[in-house]
Parts: structure tokens; C-alpha cells; sequence
């Protein structure tokens, strides 16, 4: 089997996520790991950092290597559910979910830019590898849930991107049915970190990836 942002309205947000993704036509890069969830696996210690998913150094937009990736397969009509429990209630949890199917030609392993809209589309055309100019086919990434942890002190709401309080400082659940068979491919970050969680240093987030139902 086989984009927004603080201080931009989200029109504006998705324009300019459009032009980046055009300026840099084939360009794709590979995350360092994409951790796959199954139900025997499905509780991992993933460890991004706490500006991964909205770096106010990249224009608020979700960087690559801060953050980290993975996927899981469903079937149409299953549910799906993620869960980010981090150890430190400073980094606040932002999640985006996309869905990579027949048309996602690429390997998994390679995702569209070095940042990513958090609330939009990626799409590379005849994308390559960075490093070596291997083909690797098309990247087609339809996006299909996204939130951040809006609880604790400080946690501004950012217009567009779905913030979330449910009483835990440094928790958030996604959950959504899958509307198609295939991978659902999510990444995970920090956004609006507390005073106690140092942009530089990567945390522990223990995340529990389930899906159910037929």
C-alpha cells in the first residue's frame, strides 16, 4: 500500500504555502525516521521539539526536522485515533494528519519540504531526492485532520488551526474517520512552548496510535 499562521489570516496562510510548494518545484526531503503504528505497536516514545510544529524562525510554519513523523494503515470507515501524552507540559502538541494513497507514488520515507503548512495539501510533481537526484515518483499528501494543544498559561490561540483545551497541559487527541483505505501519515511537534521547555532540546511524547472499528 503503497497552511496559517499567528499573526496571517488562513487565506493568505494557504496562498503562500501554494507559492512556496511551486518555488521549489521538485524538492522532498527525507524526515530521520517515520515510526509505524500497528496494534501491536501501538504506544511509541517519539521525541520532537517543542517549536517542531509552528517555528516562528520559518514564518509559523511546521519544520521538518524538528519535528517528528508516522503513519498508520486503516480501512474506509475506521477510526482513527492519535493521542500525545508529552513529559513535559511546556511543549504543547500540534498534530497534522494526511492521507497518502494510489496517487502517492513516493516512498513514505519522503515527505514534501524542509517546512510544511500545517493545515494544508502537499503536493510534489516528479519529486527527487535531495542528495542524490533519484526519482521518486509523485508526492500526494491530502490533509485530513490538524490540532494543537491550546491548555496552559501563555497558549495563545492561533487563528486557523484548531486549538484544543481539554484541562491537560501538554496533551492532545486527534480522532477521525478514515474516508479512505490507505496510509494516514501524521507529524508531530511543539507550538507556543512554555518558559520550561527548551526550543533546542528534544522532548519525550508517549503516542498511542489506534484504530478501530470493522
Amino acid at each position: 500500500m503503497k497552511s496559517a499562521i499567528r499573526s496571517i489570516p488562513v487565506a493568505v496562510a494557504l496562498i503562500t504555502s501554494g507559492l512556496l510548494a511551486a518555488s521549489s518545484a521538485n524538492a522532498t526531503t527525507a524526515p530521520a525516521a517515520v515510526a509505524e503504528f500497528t496494534a501491536d505497536n501501538a504506544v511509541q516514545t517519539l521525541q520532537p521539539k517543542s517549536t517542531g510544529w509552528l517555528d516562528p524562525a520559518f514564518g509559523d510554519m511546521g519544520w521538518t526536522h524538528k519535528s517528528v513523523w508516522g503513519k498508520v494503515e486503516a480501512s474506509k470507515g475506521q477510526t482513527i485515533t492519535i493521542k500525545a501524552v508529552s513529559s513535559n507540559a511546556d511543549l504543547h502538541p500540534g498534530i497534522t494528519v494526511w492521507y497518502r494513497g494510489a496517487e502517492d507514488t513516493a516512498p513514505d520515507s519522503y515527505v514534501a519540504d524542509h517546512f510544511y503548512a500545517q493545515n494544508a495539501n502537499l503536493f510534489v510533481a516528479g519529486a527527487k531526492d535531495e542528495s542524490t537526484g533519484e526519482d521518486l515518483g509523485n508526492i500526494v499528501m491530502k490533509v485530513v485532520k490538524f490540532g494543537y494543544d491550546r491548555d496552559g498559561k501563555g497558549n495563545a490561540k492561533i487563528p486557523g488551526l484548531n486549538g484544543r483545551k481539554d484541562g491537560v497541559s501538554g496533551q492532545l487527541e486527534l480522532t477521525f474517520k478514515a474516508s479512505r483505505t490507505g496510509t494516514y501519515m501524521f507529524v508531530l511537534g511543539g507550538v507556543n512552548p512554555g518558559a520550561d521547555a527548551d526550543p533546542a532540546v528534544a522532548i519525550d511524547v508517549e503516542t498511542e496510535v489506534t484504530v478501530s472499528g470493522h
